[in-house]
């Protein structure tokens, strides 16, 4: 799993069920939720018992076996509309209508119109809430949901686990107060503990029939991490199937992802050697797309109990939830998420039931092209940590120049000189042919090969020449102009899109479209939904026209430095009249953290306004990275412009 910059939202969890067979009994889903407290654990620092978010909410969703069937099922809405009932309670916010919100989110991320987010809320499960449960004795499967999800994120496989005679009860991913999940340990512990709290309430209660004999583990990407710890403090459970999950981890992507699972595995939480259970990882196939790995972790290879891996090589991460399924998204997300919901089931069957049918199913799988049972092959270099440390200067002046990006030519590693043109750049030996790429507003930009520099003793000197080009002179007439609003206008705090503690150099952005020609820019405007970091930043307005649909030559020629107080939030507007900014066409516009003043904590992060925009987020993660789109939804930055 790769981070590259953060989307948050708030999301807690609700799935349904379905029906099943146990032995040749065919199960529909019951649907019922436990609302619990654990007060065991502090949720929200300093408050006292008086305070209702003192100790740790856990609430439950259970699906379990019935022979019963109403008339009426639950709708995918009800299920969904949970997270936002649960992020009211549960943190001190105001969500109210986020529901609507993000069924847009998910539609536009899929590449599907706005009207898709209606369907979505509106489509039947196969889920009957508080219907008899079935008789019998039924194995237990904890669903461990992905990052801030909930078990609507798959709930057509739960409901394909109860048609087949399994008890699920769905963890939600909601790490500490506020109920922000992060990659960090500590958060991911608490999603542990969640379940370790399950286990033991589902034992002192007799209701659900559970045979705790069979106990299977279900994980969902950052779930799957989460699960791995559970199985490995839990030895009595008996099976283990991941989708996409992030126990297994390549190396390579960010260096915040590489520091967070480390810090996992470095604290003996992961013992694989010692697991006896049975293993099913599922992966996708295009991880591998934004990145070349550098090493991984690879908690399949490690194992020595029995398992089983598939790598269906024509799929994306979203395809092991439910939403390209039930949205249709394309031919291609239904035939692989129905493969993964079939090789689920027959799994659990056959490792918690005994019956037959799973490598059967396994085997003819492996005959389809789209689908591999070898895992990804990485053969990393033994590599040592090389430094570049320099400074930059103006080739005429010889004065130190300030916010320079500096980084490895599309390769996710870069930096930016501080206020005095200094800057220490980290790479690996594995580097050494790789271009260094140093850019500047107002200068020309140098190359260089990796090798060459590190060829130079002492500080590395580098001096840019100003790159000198008239503009061309616009006069626009003062009178009769029309004052307008263009690019993103959202302020919502539902739905965020941000950087983490320490992301010199990233950057993010909307398209805005230009209508009339000349548009002169008067004020540019975003908004801070939320802001955790301990550390006043600054940020680079970047404006790009457009090439082959991609940001190409930033058209400023001054650097316009935003700084952003620490915890400051709301609308922030900048004054670019004395720029004289004349836009013709189109441009992509962005935000370029440049500097840190002080020192942001790990878990501190950023967050702007993320609504609807067709036209989606740019987004990079690093200087001279690859700049990359998030569909559907953008970052809420606009213009105030005459014309």
């Amino acid at each position: 799993m790769g981070r590259n910059f953060l989307f948050i939202f708030f999301i807690v969890i609700y799935s349904n069920c379905f029906g099943q067979n146990n032995d040749t009994i065919s199960y529909h889903a019951g649907f019922k939720t436990e609302i619990l407290t654990d007060s065991s654990r502090i949720y929200k620092p300093n408050t006292t018992k008086k305070d209702k978010l003192h100790y740790r909410p856990v609430e439950l969703d259970i699906w379990y076996p019935s022979s019963e069937k109403l008339d009426k099922s639950l709708l995918f809405g009800e299920l969904f509309g949970l997270f936002e009932q649960r992020a009211n309670k549960y943190q001190d916010e105001d969500y109210t209508g986020i529901t609507d919100e993000l069924a847009i989110y998910f539609a536009a991320g899929l590449g599907l119109e706005i009207h898709d987010g209606n369907i979505l809320l509106n489509i039947k499960t196969d889920s009957y809430k508080n219907i008899k449960l079935a008789k019998g004795k039924f194995p237990l499967i904890i669903y461990m949901a992905g990052y801030n999800g909930m078990g609507f994120e798959n709930y057509k496989l739960i409901e394909k686990l109860i048609e087949k005679g399994f008890v699920v009860v769905s963890i939600w991913s909601v790490g500490r107060y506020p109920g922000n999940m992060t990659n960090d340990k500590l958060d991911t512990m608490e999603q542990v503990f969640d379940a370790e709290f399950a286990l033991d309430f589902l034992k002192k209660k007799s209701q659900f029939n559970i045979d705790f004999d069979n106990i299977g583990v279900l994980g969902l990407s950052w779930g799957g991490m989460s699960a791995a710890v559970l199985l490995d403090r839990n030895p009595i459970i008996n099976a283990f199937a991941s989708l996409d999950g992030t126990e297994t981890f390549y190396y390579g992507d960010t260096q915040e992802d590489d520091d967070y699972l480390n810090e996992i595995y470095e604290a003996d939480l992961l013992h694989p050697t010692k697991i006896t259970s049975a293993y099913y990882y599922m992966e996708s196939g295009n991880k591998w797309d934004e990145f070349s790995p550098t090493d991984e972790y690879h908690y399949l290879k490690k194992l020595n109990s029995q398992k089983s891996y598939l790598r269906f090589l024509n799929s994306a991460h979203e395809d092991f939830g439910c939403f390209p399924y039930i949205l249709k998204a394309s031919d291609q997300s239904i035939l692989i998420h129905k493969q993964i919901i079939e090789s689920t089931s027959l799994f659990f069957d056959k490792h918690l039931k005994g019956k037959d049918g799973f490598y059967t199913y396994y085997d003819q799988l492996i005959k389809n092209e789209s689908i591999t049972n070898i895992p990804f092959k990485i053969n990393p270099e033994i590599s040592s940590n090389l430094f570049l440390i320099g400074e930059v200067k103006d080739l005429n002046t010889n004065e130190a120049l300030p916010y320079v990006n500096i980084g490895v030519l599309n390769k996710g590693i870069g930096t930016v000189s501080n206020k005095n043109g200094n800057f220490k750049l980290n790479l690996s030996d594995n580097h050494v042919n790789d271009t260094i790429r140093i850019s500047i507003i107002g200068y020309k930009p140098k190359t260089y090969l990796v090798k060459n520099l590190l060829g130079q003793e002492g500080n590395i000197q580098i001096k840019l020449e100003e790159d000198i080009s008239e503009l061309e002179e616009i006069v626009i007439g003062i009178k009769g102009l029309k004052h307008k609003i263009i690019g993103n206008k959202t302020e919502t705090k539902f739905i965020n899109a941000g950087f983490s503690y320490d992301y010199l150099g990233a950057e993010m952005g909307i398209r805005i479209n230009i209508k009339k020609s000349p548009t002169y820019v008067d004020t540019f405007n975003f908004s801070v939904s939320q802001n955790r970091l301990s550390a006043k930043v600054k940020f680079r307005l970047n404006i790009y026209n457009i090439e082959k649909g991609k940001p190409g030559k930033n058209i400023l020629k001054d650097n316009i430095i935003i700084p952003v107080e620490s915890k400051q939030t709301g609308v922030i507007s900048v004054d670019l009249k004395k720029f004289n900014i004349i836009l013709k066409d189109d441009v992509i516009v962005t935000l370029e953290w440049v500097e840190t003043e002080g020192e942001n904590n790990e878990g501190e992060a950023i967050f702007f306004s993320l609504g609807l925009l067709t036209s989606g987020t740019y987004h990079k993660e690093s200087s001279q990275g690859k700049m990359k789109k998030l569909k559907g939804m953008g970052v809420g930055f606009n213009f105030n412009v005459r014309y």
